[in-house]
């Protein structure tokens, strides 16, 4: 099954509520008819503005990772990757495979900057290291894996959801926009993005390639990769990461 996002309404709270809906199993249908035409693709905006109660991105996005089918694949790509707790959790106890692509040091927009500027790859490396951790902890390497996305001379800002039914090639949901899936994107920035649900071939041929492109450059993330000389994060820039997760 899909999981949908069918709406998403204000309550008289002012907080918004996610209700997400199952495909039909029977017709094997994954979007409704309108009028006498049917539709294969809906298209949902979605926006979040933490500082001003604005969290309907934050709400989709959990309530997608939520509801991912066993069997089913997730690809997850941030270029400036802290996810959320809630995210982490939800990704964590998922019962799909995910696969989660970041930026290597090398690509990172701040690397070589002048200044502090210049140590926040580092902090992103911490983050990486301490999320691989947590995937090793629970012996979960063959549902989640990392990658790295290097290429010389490029900085790596690529960022979107891609999730495939189980025994599909092809995706059936994507989400396109501004936000990384981090504390930054959910708490402090304006971010909007779409998520796309279709059944349209080419539309779904378009967004796989897309997928297999950017994850075609990337080296999967072992224990060996945090073994390297540029990547040990001295201690200060732990603590100071510990401290301003929230920034990232």
């Amino acid at each position: 099954m899909i999981p949908q996002i069918s709406r998403i309404r204000a309550n008289p709270t002012g907080d918004n509520e996610l209700n997400c809906n199952q495909s039909n199993r029977e017709t094997g249908e994954i979007l409704p008819d309108i009028g006498r035409r049917k539709v294969d693709t809906w298209i949902y905006p979605l926006v979040q503005m933490g500082p001003l109660g604005i969290c309907v991105d934050q709400k989709v996005t959990a309530g997608i990772l939520e509801n991912l089918d066993e069997g089913s694949r997730l690809h997850l790509a941030s270029g400036y990757f802290n996810l959320t707790q809630q995210y982490k959790a939800i990704i964590l106890r998922s019962r799909a495979k995910c696969e989660i692509l970041l930026a290597s040091p090398q690509v990172n927009g701040f690397y070589g900057a002048s200044g502090i500027s210049g140590y926040i790859p580092d902090s992103y490396t911490y983050i990486a290291k301490k999320f691989y951790r947590a995937v090793c902890r629970r012996k979960l390497q063959e549902r989640i894996g990392m990658h790295e996305y290097y290429r010389d001379g490029w900085t790596f800002h690529a960022k979107g959801l891609w999730y495939y039914l189980p025994g599909q090639s092809l995706p059936s949901l994507s989400l396109i926009g501004s936000p990384n899936f981090g504390h930054r994107s959910v708490s402090r920035d304006l971010e909007s993005q779409l998520a796309i649900l279709t059944t349209n071939e080419n539309l779904q041929q378009q967004l796989h390639q897309e997928q297999e492109t950017l994850y075609s450059r990337a080296e999967t993330v072992d224990d060996k990769t945090y073994e390297k000389p540029d990547r040990k994060v001295a201690l200060w820039a732990k603590l100071v990461t510990i401290i301003a997760h929230n920034f990232y």
